[in-house]
């Protein structure tokens, strides 16, 4: 259980801080870059569940009352001198000092990677960020969490110092050989000249992370009010206020901005924009809404089994994005639409 523990923190708190930093971490990208590589997604999606990976494999489980204090190791070449005494009595790969060591320095190998690939760190400053991050790590055992507990409950490892630092400049290594073997200095993902089915599905992404998001947000805010005004127990009596303006908040973002436009808030943030040929504008922009992510929204708010209309308006435009000519999309092509792509506003 000690072992599952901590994955399980690191999911459970990745998600929701995945969804605040989505947004914004898309938008970015595309407003400097033109758009995403495969690879830089997947690592800036991957990012949030490492860090608190990082935090819960180093800090966690927490000590039950009545623990063993431990103390310091300031030599920092106890690793070597342990691998060379337990190698008579084991092999190899099955030595435990070899087996701390590897995951020591397997433990931030990630961090390297991050640093250099997506920060665009070189790996020097990426040696040194893996450092400072594993000291900081180490001062925080130490100090029984700044306080927390009396005393440390895991021993200050100056050799940890050296083996994630280690992970680190390896990590930051390999990005820096496969950079080179690609014949760049820099991740760089050039603006697609056309619409892509990727592009298109990014884009009701980040339409529906931004929609959960701001409900998420409205709900919480509903309740921490009802609970200040009236206590816990009276939270289910607002519970109705709640999923009403979570959904119709959303709804209001997402149709003032295609009213405004004719393109979605996740389609301006991968620079979708509309060209429009039906008139009256405001006509097919109410269509764009009704059978994109509004249509999804209001859906949402049917009572059972209508409710479930809104995963076949999901489904249908999910399929859509790879069958309607230009990966147009089933609100775009209905509104008699196309999409273009916008040139990146940035070259940085």
């Amino acid at each position: 259980m000690d072992r599952i523990l901590p994955g399980v923190v690191a999911l459970v708190l990745g998600i929701p801080v995945l969804t605040l930093v989505f947004v914004p971490v898309v938008v970015g990208s595309y407003r400097r870059r033109g758009g995403f590589s495969a690879v830089r997604f997947i690592g800036w999606l991957s990012l949030p569940f490492y860090l608190f990976g990082l935090w819960a494999y180093t800090l966690l489980p927490f000590p039950e009352e009545g623990y063993r204090c431990v103390g310091v190791e300031l030599d920092p070449t106890l690793v070597v001198t342990d691998i060379l005494r337990l190698q008579g009595e084991y092999g190899l790969l099955s030595n435990p000092a070899v087996q701390q060591f590897a995951l020591n320095v397997a433990l931030f190998v990630p961090l390297g990677i991050y640093l250099r690939g997506l920060f665009g760190r070189g790996m020097l400053v990426s040696t040194l960020i893996g450092v400072g991050v594993s000291l900081l790590i180490e001062v925080t055992q130490l100090t029984g969490v700044w306080g927390l507990f009396p005393c440390a409950y895991r021993l200050f490892d100056t050799g940890d110092l050296l083996t994630n630092g280690l992970g680190t400049l390896l990590g930051a290594a390999a990005v820096a050989v496969l950079l080179r073997l690609r014949g760049r200095t820099r991740a760089r993902v050039d603006a697609a000249p056309h619409m892509t089915a990727g592009r298109r599905i990014l884009a009701m992404l980040v339409d529906l992370v931004g929609a959960t998001a701001v409900s998420v947000a409205i709900s919480i805010g509903i309740n921490a009010v009802q609970m200040v005004l009236n206590g816990r127990g009276s939270v289910d009596e607002v519970a109705w206020l709640a999923t009403l303006l979570g959904a119709l908040v959303p709804f209001a973002i997402v149709a003032a901005t295609v009213w405004a436009s004719g393109a979605t808030p996740g389609e301006h943030a991968v620079l979708i924009r509309a060209r429009e040929g039906r008139r009256p504008r405001w006509w097919w922009r109410t269509v764009r809404i009704v059978f994109g992510i509004g249509g999804y929204l209001l859906l949402g708010l049917a009572p059972d089994p209508w409710s479930l209309l809104a995963w076949l308006l999901a489904a249908a435009s999910l399929v859509a994005a790879f069958t309607t000519r230009g990966h147009r999309g089933l609100g775009q092509a209905l509104a008699g639409m196309d999409a273009e792509v916008e040139p990146a506003r940035a070259s940085a």
